[in-house]
């Protein structure tokens, strides 16, 4: 028996037989722990995260506003919502002062917004105001000045980072943005004016090119099969580009290249009175559209059109992403990543001389992490440096303002190894520069450059999102010998710090898989009131109750940014083991390519080697051992259940993936052909308890293969559960789905390692 659940005065109770427990009556110690368990979930995940951030140098000397977003959940409404607020800085040498701070405003209508670059007073909003009402408003000095109703023009607005678009022409006069594209009229009533434009025909001949709503009869298009992009895109019709003439109103819904799907669009500027032109990501599609989210590696172009969406030209083509126009407006810097192959790797970064239609690359692709600072390609890279790890660059990334005299500084977000760090590239300079420490300390995130600041969020597992300001040393200002960049950090909004998670970066005991693995483990530091139930007081750490939870992808990563499952488990007294196997990003692009073709084998075996390691290491209980994986780690997990029966005392599954041949007829990822074997051929050999938690509108993995597995493990009187949540995707991260969830997996351990 496992003795931490042994202890009459914190054991979990067993739950009455129906006997014991008449007219469903629930027992007190049951309903404690319920609620206990519901307490811990909200205290863990009621932290606003902070989503995005833009800056800009106020007239006065040193004073900066930084305006920022956060999603934070409401448990009494089950929902997420966005909440816009912002701070007014004093910034001298070596101190930031807050000389205002506005209150929290809820954003939740606004779908996206974008302030202008030349006047900072005009503030563009996509609002939705209820079902089919869509609003563009324009705001100056926080006044509305113009909202006009687009509601019959297009569908809903595109707001996420592959095709959401928002911005402002040089001018002021135009805006620019992605929706869907408009719906072909349904069946009406016939009008008697069906007929008037309509040609005569008396010879019985039968014509079938139909424009519209006519005779009755719906627009022949509308029902015409035109597929949505997968995961998180459900129903949703293919974007098109909208130019809005802020001056008289007009909305013109832009014409694309047949088979690609518009995005990231931006304004070019326009010189010397020439024409006014957009440049922006198309992807390409044949009949089928495969998935796009978390897909870096299909196929794309970066192309430009005028105005009207006229004289479109492809400048690029590849798996490009993320145009951004540098300062002077001679150029385009975007990611570019390998058509085919993983759907996340490693990106270039590359440099579009709109002058000459030329283009170079300014950081290449890194095989193995730099023993020590080099050059490559002609720019001059850090030493450890493993590549470039982001889906996509910030919105506003550049540190000098537009037409500045400086350098041109580009910052952003990339992986390096388990962490996330921030990067400048100086682009005539041609220097990378890290700016943020590898240490095992923390996690930052840029969110936006602006005025020789950057603002960033900085988390640890203990702490969730603190909102950073960033203050840039050039030159000689700063102690780096490897670069003329440094930058300084200030916290502007710091979070409570739990001070009883402690964590650590745990390596393989080879060199040769120290290259491409690591590990956090996330741990309570002592026993306390809060860890009773599974890690009572008094306890030592190798008694201390461990989840191994790999991430999914599988080329993905897990870096010590604050995550709220991790969190909330570690509260109840778990130790969390982090795993990030061979092919996770971060490592060198030569490890995300050593995973193709051993995903069956070669991440079974790494997961295992760090599990056994903790156990060793005594700070987890090899008896008190369970597993936590979703979608590919849900596989994994799928697996270990059938090839190591009795090593977990239980395992809980999110999405997973059972049946590779079911899963390719039915994912928004049919190209996703990564393994031979599937769990469900070892479906006899499962022994352990079993959770399946579902999302019902799972795109990426659909449901149907899970729930024969758990039908084929019933059947076979195996000890298995399985809850289904309507209307939930790949994520499960509705409010609802992300509570239950989390009370199911505790309840469902207490059960297995009190047993």
């Amino acid at each position: 028996m496992y003795t931490a659940l042994n202890s009459p005065a914190t054991s979990v109770p067993r739950s009455p037989t129906p006997e014991e427990q008449p007219h469903g009556k629930n027992t007190k110690a049951s309903v404690a722990f319920a609620r206990f368990v519901r307490e811990t979930f909200e205290d863990a995940y009621g932290h606003p995260a902070v989503v995005s951030a833009t800056a800009r140098a106020e007239p006065q000397p040193g004073v900066v506003t930084v305006e920022f977003t956060s999603v934070q959940r409401d448990f009494a409404r089950d929902t997420k919502r966005r909440v816009s607020n912002y701070a007014v800085l004093q910034v001298r040498d070596d101190s930031v002062t807050t000389l205002a701070a506005g209150s929290p405003t809820d954003a939740s209508g606004a779908q996206q917004t974008h302030r202008s670059a030349t006047d900072p007073s005009l503030l563009a909003v996509l609002r939705s105001a209820g079902p089919g009402e869509r609003f563009v408003e324009v705001w100056s000095n926080g006044a509305l000045v113009k909202s006009v109703n687009v509601s019959a023009k297009h569908g809903d607005f595109y707001a996420d980072s592959t095709f959401g678009s928002l911005a402002w022409s040089s001018d002021n006069t135009h805006l620019l943005y992605a929706a869907e594209k408009p719906e072909y009229d349904k069946a009406k009533s016939e009008s008697v004016t069906d007929d008037d434009d309509a040609e005569a025909c008396e010879d019985g001949s039968i014509a079938d090119d139909i424009v519209g709503g006519v005779a009755g009869l719906a627009d022949p298009r509308r029902y015409k099969l035109d597929s949505d992009w997968g995961e998180t895109f459900n129903g949703k019709r293919p974007p098109v580009l909208v130019v809005l003439n802020v001056r008289n109103s007009k909305v013109q819904v832009l014409d694309t290249p047949p088979a690609v799907s518009p995005g990231q669009a931006h304004f070019l500027p326009a010189h010397s009175g020439a024409t006014q032109r957009i440049v922006f990501t198309g992807y390409k599609h044949s009949t089928r559209k495969h998935g796009i989210i978390y897909c870096q590696n299909r196929p794309t172009g970066l192309y430009t059109c005028d105005l009207g969406g006229a004289n479109i030209k492809c400048l690029y083509s590849g798996s490009v992403r993320s145009p951004r126009l540098t300062p002077s407006g001679r150029a385009l810097v975007f990611l570019s990543t390998a058509v085919g192959g993983p759907h996340a790797s490693t990106s270039e970064l590359v440099y579009y001389d709109l002058a000459t239609d030329t283009s170079s690359v300014l950081v290449p692709l890194i095989s193995q992490p730099l023993d020590c600072s080099q050059e490559l390609g002609g720019t001059r890279l850090p030493g450890g440096f493993p590549g470039i790890y982001l889906d996509q660059l910030p919105e506003h990334p550049w540190l000098n303002a537009d037409d500045s005299p400086q350098p041109e500084i580009l910052v952003f977000t990339s992986t390096w190894r388990s962490t996330n760090v921030v990067m400048a590239l100086d682009i005539q300079r041609r220097v990378l520069s890290l700016n943020t420490p590898v240490d095992g300390s923390a996690s930052y995130s840029a969110l936006c450059a602006a005025s020789g600041y950057v603002v960033a969020k900085m988390s640890t597992p203990a702490m969730p999102d603190s909102l950073m300001l960033g203050q840039v040393l050039l030159g000689e200002h700063h102690k780096d010998k490897d670069s003329d960049l440094g930058i300084t950090w200030h916290h502007i909004l710091k979070p409570a710090v739990d001070t009883n998670i402690s964590w650590q970066v745990v390596q393989a005991d080879s060199a040769e898989k120290r290259r491409s693995t690591e590990c956090i483990l996330v741990y309570p530091t002592l026993p306390d009131h809060g860890t009773r139930y599974f890690w009572p007081q008094g306890s030592s750490p190798d008694s201390r109750p461990l989840v191994v939870l790999p991430h999914g992808g599988p080329h993905a990563t897990y870096t010590l940014d604050h995550n709220a499952l991790v969190a909330g488990l570690t509260k109840l007294g778990f130790g969390v083991l982090l795993v990030n196997f061979t092919g996770s990003l971060g490592f060198g692009h030569s490890a995300v390519l050593a995973q193709i073709g051993k995903m069956d084998t070669m991440s079974i075996d790494e997961i295992q080697d760090a599990a056994n390691g903790v156990h060793r290491s005594r700070l987890g209980d090899p008896k008190a051992t369970v597993y936590l994986g979703g979608s590919y780690s849900g596989y994994t997990g799928a697996l270990l259940a059938g090839l190591v029966p009795g090593f977990y005392r239980a395992i809980v599954l999110r999405n997973p993936v059972i049946s590779i041949g079911d899963n390719a007829a039915m994912s928004d990822i049919p190209d996703c052909q990564m393994w031979q074997a599937s769990p469900s051929r070892l479906v006899d050999r499962v022994q352990d308890p079993l959770l399946l938690l579902l999302g019902a509108s799972d795109r990426r993995v659909p449901p149907p293969q899970s729930m024969s597995y758990y039908y084929r493990l019933k059947a076979a009187n195996a000890p298995a559960e399985c809850k289904i949540y309507p209307s939930v995707g790949h994520p499960l991260d509705t409010v609802e789905a992300e509570r239950d969830s989390f009370a199911s997996i505790l309840r469902f351990y207490a059960a297995a390692l009190k047993k």
